[in-house]
């Protein structure tokens, strides 16, 4: 049996939390004492090298409880500022098919009867597509990229929560803490595209895969 796309996503979203946590660490501890603990770690300080060899472990546990314990619709809202009918799927027909010139409409037409018009029907209908078009690899591609930056989307408030907790604990400046913020912030709106235009691809290529299939 292959891995799940959440599965493949892991690695990825372990490095995207290491990486973000060795970023807050330097922004508030300082370059050289984060430098000072690897230092101590490769010169066979056991403790640290315990914790360094512990902590990939310990985040992949966490990722996987913080990926199911949070909702679903929680992380699209984070994503698409809306609480009913905001993914892609639900304007497929009304919207996506038309801004994609790869889909062809009377086609769909040809095969299926007319087209769903209310979010919920278009997203029911491109569902049934999707499951005979899961397969494909443009297919699969877009939709683990489109869960991929979901999970860090979520995650990111995670790592936005962390840092004003250890702010508080280790007392920076409110400078760095104003820094901080903008860098979680800014990394947020980044993410938020990505995920949006991966969700976008990923209905798009499903549209475009049905309408051309015999």
């Amino acid at each position: 049996m292959g891995k799940s796309l959440k599965e493949k996503n892991r690695p990825q979203l372990i490095v995207f939390t290491l990486v973000n946590a060795i970023g807050l660490a330097i922004l508030l501890q300082g370059l050289k004492q984060v430098l000072f603990l690897f230092d101590s770690a490769t010169k066979g300080n056991v403790g640290i090298l315990g914790r360094l060899v512990a902590a990939p472990a310990a985040l992949a546990f966490g990722i996987g409880v913080l990926s199911w314990a949070m909702p679903k619709s929680w992380k699209e809202t984070m994503i698409f500022w809306r609480r009913h009918d905001g993914l892609p799927s639900s304007h497929a027909f009304t919207a996506i098919a038309h801004s994609d010139p790869r889909i062809d409409r009377r086609r769909l037409t040809e095969k299926y009867g007319e087209l769903p018009s209310s979010p919920s029907e278009q997203t029911a209908f491109w569902y049934r597509l999707y499951k005979k078009t899961g397969e494909d690899a443009g297919v699969e591609d877009a939709h683990c990229a489109y869960l991929r930056y979901r999970e860090m989307t979520a995650l990111i408030g995670s790592v936005m929560v962390c840092f004003l907790v250890a702010s508080v604990w280790i007392r920076p400046s409110i400078r760095t803490i104003v820094l901080g913020v903008l860098i979680i912030v800014g990394e947020y709106f980044l993410l938020l595209l990505a995920a949006r235009n991966a969700a976008n691809h990923f209905v798009a290529n499903v549209l475009a895969i049905g309408s051309a299939a015999d």
